[in-house]
This record gives C-alpha cells, sequence and structure tokens, in this order.
C-alpha cells in the first residue's frame, strides 16, 4: 500500500484493558437492577438464586470459549458476521452482518433514550427534552470517537470503570442497611419448579448479554491471540462477581420475600438504604450504566458497517480509516442510522426483535465452529474449545431451543425478525446491481 493509498485497515493499538472494558460495558445494563426480582420469584430459596445466576456465568464461558476460538482464528473486526462469511460464504455472511448491525444500533438508541429517561428521574424538566437529548448523547459519543480509536479507547475503560464502581458502590450500601427482621424461606412456585427454574435461566441469560463485545475488535487488538480470550472471560468473571455481590445484597436489604415482589430490586434496595434518596441514587447508577453501554454499542455497530463494506457487500467508502484509526464513514452513517431509529420511536419493537438477532447469531457462532472445523481443519488455532464437538452440540441445542422459546413466547416480534432477516437476500441483490 502506497503513501497515498487510502487505508482499510484498522490500528492495532487496543489493548486488554480496553477488551475488559468493552466486555463489562456491553454487559452490564438495566437488566441486573431489573431482573433480580423476577428471578427471585421463579426461584424462591437464596441459594439457588446465587446457583442459578452462577450457572448463567457458566453458560456464557461456555460461549466465550466457541466465540474466543473463532475469533483468534480469524482475528478480524466484525463481530459475527465475520465467522459466518467465512464458513458460509458472503449471502449468510451479509445477512448474518445485517441483522448485527440491526441489532446492535438498536441497543444504542435504546441506552440513549433510557440513560435520559432515568436522568429526568433526577432532574424532572429533562423528559419534555428527552429525544433530543437522546441524539445529543449519541452524537457526543461519535464526536469522542471521532477524534481517534485511542481516545474513545479511553473513553470506554473510564465510563466502564464508572459502571463497575457505581454497582460496587450499591452493593456496599446495601451490606450496611438492617436486615429485614423474621425473614423465612418462601414457598415453592406454583408454577413447578423445573417450568420456573427455565423461566428464571432465560431471565439470566438475557442479563449476561454482552460478554462477546470485544470480537468486534478483534482487528484492533495488539496480540488479540492472547488478549480477545483473556478480555472474554476477565471481563465476563469480572461481571459474574458484581451480579452475585448484588443479588446477595438485594437478599441481604431486603429478604426474598420482598425481592421475589419486587419489579425493580436495585430501586427498592436503594430505598432501604437512602430512604427518599434512593430513587435519585439507582437513577443516577441506571443513567452511567446506560451511557457505557451506549459508547460500546456505537463503538461496536461502526466495525459491522466497517466489515461488511470492506468485504464490498457494503458501500466500500465506509470501509475508509482515517489515520487516527477511526472508520468515520461508517461511524457518520452508524451514527445516522441510530439517531433514525431513536426518532421514529420504534425502539421498543426493535429492541424486542434484537434479543432474537442475538440469540440466532449465538447459534450461527457455533455452526461457523462446525463447518471451519471441517472445512479447514489445518488452520492456526491459538484457542481450542475442550470437549469439541460434543459440547458444541449441545450448547448449539440450547441455544436452538432458547430461541424456540422466544418465538413461542413473542410471535409477534419474532415475526418481525424473520421479516427482517428475509428483507438481507433482495437488499443485498440491490446493492450487487448497483455496483
Amino acid at each position: 500500500m502506497t503513501a497515498s493509498a487510502p487505508r482499510t485497515s484498522l490500528l492495532p493499538v487496543l489493548g486488554l484493558l480496553f477488551g475488559l472494558a468493552v466486555t463489562i460495558g456491553g454487559t452490564l445494563g438495566a437488566g441486573i437492577l431489573r431482573q433480580p426480582g423476577p428471578v427471585a420469584s421463579y426461584l424462591r430459596a437464596p441459594w439457588l438464586i446465587m446457583l442459578m445466576w452462577l450457572a448463567g456465568a457458566i453458560y456464557a464461558a461456555v460461549g466465550a470459549a466457541h466465540v474466543s476460538e473463532l475469533a483468534t482464528m480469524i482475528p478480524r473486526a466484525g463481530g459475527f458476521y465475520v465467522f459466518a462469511r467465512e464458513s458460509m460464504g458472503d449471502q449468510v455472511g451479509f445477512a448474518v452482518g445485517w441483522s448485527d448491525f440491526l441489532a446492535n444500533a438498536t441497543v444504542a438508541g435504546y441506552a440513549a433514550i433510557t440513560a435520559v429517561e432515568f436522568a429526568s428521574r433526577i432532574v424532572p424538566g429533562v423528559a419534555r427534552f428527552g429525544t433530543l437529548l437522546a441524539a445529543c448523547a449519541i452524537v457526543a459519543f461519535a464526536a469522542t470517537q471521532w477524534t481517534g480509536v485511542r481516545i474513545s479507547g479511553r473513553v470506554q475503560q473510564i465510563a466502564a470503570a464508572a459502571a463497575a464502581i457505581a454497582l460496587l458502590g450499591l452493593v456496599v450500601a446495601c451490606f450496611t442497611a438492617r436486615a429485614p427482621a423474621g425473614m423465612r424461606p418462601l414457598p415453592p412456585p406454583v408454577t413447578g419448579f423445573v417450568a420456573a427454574t427455565v423461566l428464571a435461566i432465560q431471565s439470566i441469560v438475557v442479563a449476561y448479554d454482552g460478554w462477546y463485545e470485544t470480537i468486534y475488535f478483534a482487528e484492533e487488538a495488539r496480540h488479540p491471540t492472547r488478549e480477545l480470550p483473556r478480555a472474554m472471560f476477565g471481563g465476563l468473571a469480572m461481571v459474574a462477581a458484581i451480579y452475585l455481590l448484588l443479588n446477595a445484597a438485594y437478599l441481604y436489604a431486603l429478604g426474598p420475600a420482598h425481592l421475589a415482589a419486587s419489579k425493580f430490586a436495585a430501586a427498592d434496595a436503594a430505598a432501604a438504604v437512602f430512604s427518599s434518596a434512593g430513587d435519585a441514587v439507582v437513577s443516577a447508577i441506571a443513567a452511567v450504566l446506560m451511557l457505557s453501554l451506549l459508547n460500546t454499542m456505537l463503538m461496536g455497530t461502526t466495525r459491522i458497517m466497517f466489515a461488511v463494506s470492506r468485504d464490498g457487500l457494503f458501500w466500500r467508502p465506509a470501509a475508509l480509516v482515517a489515520r487516527n484509526g477511526t472508520p468515520r464513514t461508517a461511524l457518520a452513517l452508524t451514527t445516522v442510522a441510530i439517531i433514525g431509529f431513536v426518532l421514529s420511536g420504534a425502539v421498543d419493537r426493535l429492541i424486542a426483535i434484537a434479543g432474537f438477532f442475538f440469540v440466532a447469531n449465538y447459534s450461527w457462532a457455533y455452526v461457523s465452529l462446525i463447518v471451519l472445523c471441517r472445512t479447514r481443519p489445518a488452520a492456526p488455532r491459538p484457542f481450542w474449545v475442550r470437549g469439541y464437538p460434543a459440547i458444541t452440540l449441545l450448547i448449539l441445542g440450547a441455544n436452538l431451543a432458547f430461541l424456540a422459546g422466544a418465538i413461542a413466547s413473542d410471535r409477534q416480534n419474532s415475526l418481525w425478525a424473520l421479516l427482517l432477516l428475509a428483507a438481507s437476500f433482495p437488499l443485498r441483490y440491490t446493492l450487487n446491481a448497483c455496483r
């Protein structure tokens, strides 16, 4: 490549701390503030509640092992799209990239809107300008990322650290509260043990979603074969520790019965500690979590558009990279798309559809690994999944069952997701015709 040739490669300047930050920033969200209540209502027994949250971490770790093998074998930016295209060709790759872009962009828009909603609980006048402020938050993070990958990486580290510290502060505060007197074990759930456990696991798995965020930046890691697995497993371990500590804190501050009846566990626990100031405290924590999630998703979604464009499956200029390492055209287009989702008012529907896409993309990753192990048996694999293929087939089956359950429980949004996925085929042909 000559000095004047346009750059289409990202800068390998991000280290392990950034990888940990995007794993934490992409996983921690409002789910851990709300989901412990419903989970407790399903499981009832404190020991079982803690065990299932640990089981959720193990389930995510098994997924991380598979994705680590793929990411270290093909250390390119773009996430699940890269694995699908390498194993099954352009059309499947484009479909996965299209759905992953929509899902991540939607979550970014949701994070911006939710951050403003929580801020409005502290400053009520903010609510009147909610959409405008959400768009401003998106533009502000985009402007930071525009300045360079090193600066945006530091912003992500600060945001993730702030989110983790805020949650740990809530843990400490909960343990300073006086435990409720006369706590008694709750009776078993009326739905039956197996059904209750399945419902609880579904809620827990959703809360752990995001452990794979570092794969979108595989090409920008200084030492991808070492740092990608460490970032995923290390970040996941930190998130699991925070989740277990939070659940223990909620159980201590509220007791099993109150926690099981809670729709917003963090708010109820904060009220027990801070009284009337509890709502403001939790709203501030939630806003920090959402802003960290917004920055993570904006960075990752930009890399999806960049990767698809570089492979010639979208608009070529979106593959250009500035000297500071930022794919600026892809960032600008992604920012416009996210703001468009916010202004459309369709984020609530799209966020339900995004859940379908995320689970589907996990499944594509496991299928990609199976295909690549058969078609490229001699490819370098710095990281190996232990127990392949048995453990791979087992988790793929569990993932497909989870996907089937999502379709059965939300047929309308699942249908919309399938229609959007089907739209990738005519879109792909249209893009080919325009070139």
